[in-house]
């Protein structure tokens, strides 16, 4: 027994105090993502790119907003959707004690976005934040200044809408070639 405790001193410990002191892990670890919802633009992207469904964008009943949801308790930790996520709001941390008692609501984290609604139809259907997002990469875009004002006023524009004016602008333009 003595001849353990004078190896393990020469030696050093094999073991870490980790209840007693904090687990220090490795930079490369994949912890609990962190959500900020400051930078989120409500692209969707981290919710396409879950694999286990952890993340889910829908809107709320009013249609008035969009509700990001991020259940913990679903993550697998693969980190794809710090990967994808455009702006960083999504994070890998270091958290790694996600143990609850009773209350599994304790594992999941929300945010809400405001819509956007078409300037056509009016109905909702895209988060503000990611229209500003769109604007401030057009701003930087090497376009010409009227190409940009028209790129603008098509970003309030629902899908349905934009095809159905291209729909229009085609038949409009196979009407005019035919006289």
């Amino acid at each position: 027994m003595m001849k353990l405790f004078d190896i393990t001193e020469k030696y050093g410990k094999a073991t870490y105090a980790y209840p007693f002191e904090p687990y220090k892990v490795h930079d490369n670890f994949r912890g609990q993502p962190h959500y900020t919802y400051d930078l989120c633009i409500g692209c969707a992207a981290c919710g396409v790119a879950c694999p286990s469904n952890a993340i889910e964008l829908k809107m709320n009943e009013e249609q008035s907003k969009l509700v990001w949801q991020f259940d913990c308790a679903r993550c697998i930790f693969c980190g794809r959707c710090d990967e994808v996520c455009p702006t960083g709001a999504v994070r890998l941390s270091d958290s790694f004690e996600l143990a609850v008692k009773f209350d599994k609501s304790a594992l999941i984290q929300r945010g809400e976005l405001e819509v956007e609604k078409c300037s056509c139809c009016g109905k909702p259907f895209t988060p503000k934040r990611l229209i500003n997002y769109a604007m401030q990469k057009l701003e930087t875009a090497n376009l010409l200044p009227g190409r940009i004002d028209e790129a603008k006023e098509y970003l309030h524009i629902c899908p349905t809408c934009k095809q159905a004016a291209s729909v229009e602008r085609l038949t409009k333009g196979i009407e005019e070639g035919i006289k």
